[in-house]
């Protein structure tokens, strides 16, 4: 499985224990639970950054529980994550990031893509967020979480072998 914003989604939900619902992409056309008759205490908009490869691309073996090993493209990559907690707890909840990489349940969910929570700078910043001018609340942001994962790629193909045709080259 690949992280993605999709992916990030489901795993935010698990981390945070809330509703997928409200965990939502930083977009502007996205349903916003800061709306009127949401009755929403706490949520979290996220956006994936970048996703920057760190290694070469590699043929791998890749064996999932119950499955015959396939042969696989492998990719180490690292992703920038911005996270935005909106609501009385934001504060509290941008401050609790810091201790992910200790929270045995953020290695589980995190291990879903093959990936963990990188020891980076999880600085809390509070900003204004503004609601199309209705309701001016306080966020607190964590503006790069990093998590290294591995991006598999099923092949479904054997990797390219040498071909030896015993010729000579003529240059």
């Amino acid at each position: 499985m690949q992280l993605n914003q999709t992916t990030l989604r489901g795993i935010l939900a698990e981390i945070l224990s809330v509703d997928e619902k409200y965990i939502v992409p930083k977009q502007g056309n996205w349903w916003n639970p800061q709306q009127p008759g949401a009755n929403v205490a706490n949520w979290c908009a996220y956006r994936i950054k970048s996703n920057r490869p760190r290694t070469a691309p590699s043929y791998t073996e890749t064996t999932e529980e119950g499955q015959k090993a396939e042969n696989s493209v492998c990719v180490m990559k690292l992703a920038s994550i911005e996270l935005q907690f909106v609501g009385p707890a934001s504060e509290q909840l941008a401050q609790s990031v810091a201790m992910w990489p200790l929270r045995g349940d953020v290695r589980e969910e995190f291990q879903k893509v093959h990936g963990s929570v990188m020891y980076e700078d999880y600085t809390a910043i509070p900003s204004d967020f503004y609601q199309e001018g209705d309701n001016t609340v306080l966020a607190w942001n964590v503006p790069d979480l990093k998590v290294l994962w591995y991006d598999l790629l099923a092949t479904n193909q054997q990797p390219l072998k040498t071909i030896d045709i015993g010729g000579q080259i003529n240059v």
